[in-house]
């Protein structure tokens, strides 16, 4: 029942990616579409199976909606998930003191602004506002990319989906 519970909560939050992407202008080239994301510091190398979270912020997000990065560093997902990465919508000058701002999940993750071409399929795959958790697992494919919400219930189920997609995923 609970693992049916959590099915139906991550449907719901996550996106058909497939179906955006495959919907997706293609203004970007192939080229381009690789260099977006995925990947801030990250250097996959042949046996790194591990799922990556990245959450797109900005500073006045509230700390506590990036506190669901606290999810993939600890308990069951953080063997299955590389420490958490944050890029950030805005200017250098937002980067400034915003480590002791964040959840510890995210003080010493890698950092870096926004790409504007990042921003665009950020817009194209359905997200206008920060903040946003991509999940990709190992090949780098994109599993989950949904807003996380205010709401602590919500953080809550979007936590648990997380949790259950990286320690009951198939291909492991």
């Amino acid at each position: 029942m609970a693992s049916a519970t959590l099915l139906a909560i991550l449907a719901s939050l996550s996106l058909d990616v497939r179906r955006v992407l495959a919907a997706m202008p293609h203004r970007f080239s192939a080229t381009q579409r690789r260099a977006i994301l995925p990947s801030v510091s990250h250097q996959a190398t042949s046996d790194d199976l591990r799922f990556r979270a990245i959450f797109v912020a900005q500073r006045a997000d509230c700390n506590g909606n990036l506190s669901l990065a606290n999810v993939v560093a600890t308990g069951p997902a953080r063997k299955k998930t590389a420490p958490p990465e944050l890029i950030i919508q805005g200017s250098s000058r937002d980067t400034m003191g915003l480590r002791l701002e964040l959840p510890f999940a995210l003080r010493n993750s890698p950092l870096r602004l926004l790409r504007r071409e990042e921003q665009s399929w950020l817009h194209d795959i359905g997200h206008h506002a920060t903040p946003v958790l991509l999940l990709f697992d190992h090949e780098s494919r994109l599993r989950i990319a949904s807003h996380v919400d205010a709401d602590p219930v919500a953080r809550v189920a979007l936590g648990r989906a997380i949790t259950h997609l990286v320690t009951d995923d198939p291909s492991h």
